[in-house]
């Protein structure tokens, strides 16, 4: 009997808390960062063997991140490979399967199995109280019990395919906010590193001989990391739009 194989992108901590209580029901091996295992001389080491692999991820701008679309481009698929894909969302889900089943296809292998799981999130005008999480988590792990029912049992689902023209309407105008967001630092920034640390870009640096603020390259994901991790909540966006939050059980450390 083969092991499971579990891959995830996490800015908030959502994607990674469902990863490990998927990974613990599934018997699966450590859950790999996507952005971390580009360090490694072999990311997809786990996947070439493994019987069962699986993606965990935030819905991004009607689809999967950036970050894991290559990823998953890049990765050698095999037709006797069960693949299932896990998105976390705060509004909806949109194309994030389909365009997963597309590059498995394109392989000769395919998306068995995939389910959206509405989490707390990163858009909205307030932050969300103690209760309203705690409500959330646990419904959370009931609906994580049931896919790893599911997925330990292979079983097979029929995911939205439908709405390819919304995603691509909602993509590029979300891309296009994107190209334009700018980020500020305010005077409460500490210099902690902390928003250096989760950037899965490896976008944020700073220079510890000088008091400047942490400096951003262009490499971008809008994942908002910086923004929920920062704990004097000092980083922000112009739009205003967006909430200081990250999942309770989560770390930094943990992210990457």
């Amino acid at each position: 009997m083969g092991f499971n194989a579990l891959y995830y992108f996490s800015a908030t901590g959502n994607s990674l808390a469902v990863a490990l209580s998927l990974a613990a029901r599934l018997d699966a091996a450590e859950p790999i960062s996507v952005p971390g295992s580009l360090v490694l001389a072999d990311p997809y080491a786990q996947a070439r063997t493994a019987s069962k692999v699986g993606f965990v991820f935030p819905v991004h701008r009607a689809t999967l991140p950036e970050m894991v679309l290559g990823f998953i481009e890049q990765m050698p698929a095999r037709p006797d490979c069960y693949y299932f894909a896990v998105s976390t969302y705060t509004l909806f889900g949109c194309n994030e399967f389909w365009d997963i089943d597309e590059v498995l296809h394109a392989q000769g292998a395919c998306l068995n199995f995939a389910v959206g799981v509405k989490a707390m999130g990163n858009v909205g005008l307030g932050e969300p109280s103690k209760r309203v999480v705690a409500h959330r988590m646990q419904h959370i792990e009931t609906q994580l019990g049931e896919i790893a029912e599911a997925v330990g049992n292979s079983q097979e689902n029929y995911f939205r395919r439908s709405i390819k023209l919304l995603g691509k309407a909602v993509k590029g105008y979300t891309d296009l906010r994107r190209r334009h967001i700018t980020f500020g630092i305010d005077e409460r920034c500490m210099r902690c590193g902390i928003c250096a640390q989760v950037c899965p870009a490896q976008n944020i640096s700073i220079d510890q001989a000088d008091r400047q603020a942490p400096v951003r390259s262009n490499r971008c994901q809008a994942c908002l990391a910086c923004i929920h991790w920062c704990p004097a909540n000092a980083v922000r966006t112009g739009a205003k739009l967006h909430t200081h939050y990250h999942h309770p059980a989560i770390t930094p450390d943990q992210l990457n």
